[in-house]
């Protein structure tokens, strides 16, 4: 697992078009506050710190998909995910190193883009923050993990990326009906974050047992 691991980290290294997603909304989202605060003032801003930091992550989140669908769609588009499954690797280790070296890009990315945020904004209270960042991680779970099951059943890694960014749109719909709501607190993020573990466990298990019975 450790050998697959490794190989997969060192392709997405190699391979520049997997990092330009993860650069997209940060530069959008910064672009169109500058411009808004360029036509109506700062104080068109003021309150929204929260909502954009939640936004920013929602909009992270979904980057991942090229890469959980290049796993195994991109394998079967390069008529390699059948020698690779005839590898004296076990199927589940195979698995299981291919999906720890996708999640943690999305991640980390997706972090880091709002913890640059909060720095930029340190209006941003506490409590905002942490709801945004869990928000951010429980929203990458997601859909990465429904990425990664998309990639076991379509054929092409255009199919599984196309699919995948399908989750952007109920993720900014549910940003903009219940940031209020999700802001306010610690207590609905933390069970967001729970919820959305257990479903990317359960779809890990799922995408695990569909490519051993491949």
């Amino acid at each position: 697992m450790l050998h697959v691991f490794r190989h997969e980290i060192r392709l997405i290294f190699r391979d520049p078009r997997f990092w330009v997603p993860f650069i997209i909304p940060p530069v959008i989202l910064a672009a169109s506050q500058a411009i808004a605060v360029s036509r109506y003032g700062g104080q068109i801003m003021q309150g929204m710190e929260g909502y954009m930091m939640l936004l920013l992550g929602c909009l992270m989140a979904p980057m991942g998909s090229p890469l959980a669908g290049d796993s195994f769609a991109g394998e079967r588009e390069r008529n390699s995910l059948e020698l690779l499954q005839l590898s004296p690797i076990a199927p589940s280790k195979l698995f299981w190193g291919k999906l720890l070296a996708v999640v943690p890009f999305p991640l980390v990315f997706a972090l880091l883009a709002q913890l640059g945020y909060w720095i930029s904004h340190p209006e941003i209270s506490r409590t905002e923050a942490l709801a945004s960042i869990l928000g951010a991680v429980s929203a990458t779970l997601l859909t990465t993990s429904f990425s990664l099951l998309l990639s076991l059943r379509v054929k092409t890694v255009r199919a599984a990326t196309h699919l995948s960014l399908f989750v952007v749109v109920p993720l900014l719909l549910l940003v903009q009906l219940f940031h209020e709501v999700f802001l306010g607190g610690l207590f609905i993020p933390a069970v967001t974050v729970i919820v959305c573990l257990v479903l990317s466990a359960l779809t890990a298990v799922l995408s695990m047992r569909k490519f051993v019975s491949m």
